[in-house]
């Protein structure tokens, strides 16, 4: 592969991942190389190549290869992605405590997060909403980074970015989200691991049953609608 097509290929990768994480692309939009070669000036192959790439990252699906597809989560794989990260994330945050990995760098850098997470919280655009969900991933991947083992951190940010293709399609407030997060950050400050881990968990366990509402309700919609 050619630098100047590999280049074409990780642009198109980029904004198309944007474009689904943000919102713009939704679950079950049909993906056309064609359609979307145009849109980025570019021809179809990078677009192609891209599209395997966000296929691998769990956000695009080709049904018995019939095109490609933004994925629509349903409530079972919803159900497993959360449970996933209920397995990685506060066992992660445990580690951190013992290998060195919680640092007052560490416990400042959560504190911005949260202050700039409270601020897009209260706003009520769509940009508000991306921004928000944009600093919830940063959040809970700063916390599996601190256990300082990049496979898991590679496995857990694929894990966030399909569950917040989710989130983005819900017009929740956001505020318990922000009082949980900082009931984290507290616990994690003042050095107690096992109450940290245990606000995290129940964090994700809460955030699972918003998204399971969701896309039951989505589901019985499309139900009815049938």
């Amino acid at each position: 592969m050619s630098l100047s097509r590999a280049t074409l290929a990780d642009r198109a990768y980029a904004e198309l991942r944007d474009r689904i994480l943000s919102g713009r692309l939704g679950g079950g939009r049909r993906l056309l190389p064609e359609e979307l070669a145009g849109d980025l000036d570019i021809s179809p192959t990078p677009i192609k190549e891209a599209l395997i790439r966000l296929e691998a990252d769990g956000l695009v699906e080709s049904p018995l290869r019939k095109g490609a597809f933004v994925r629509r989560f349903t409530a079972r794989v919803v159900e497993e992605l959360c449970e996933a990260r209920m397995m990685i994330e506060p066992p992660s945050l445990l580690n951190a405590f013992v290998s060195g990995g919680i640092t007052a760098e560490l416990v400042a850098s959560l504190r911005r997060n949260l202050a700039l997470h409270a601020r897009h919280a209260e706003g009520g655009t769509l940009d508000d909403l991306q921004m928000a969900l944009a600093l919830d991933r940063e959040f809970h991947e700063m916390i599996v980074a601190a256990a300082d083992n990049e496979t898991v951190s590679a496995w857990h940010a694929k894990l966030l970015c399909q569950t917040h293709t989710v989130l983005v399609c819900r017009n929740d407030s956001y505020g318990s989200a922000i009082g949980e997060h900082a009931a984290i950050v507290d616990a994690i400050a003042e050095g107690r691991p096992q109450e940290a881990a245990e606000a995290l968990h129940r964090h994700l366990h809460e955030a699972m049953a918003n998204m399971l509402r969701a896309v039951r309700l989505y589901e019985d919609r499309s139900t009815s609608r049938g």
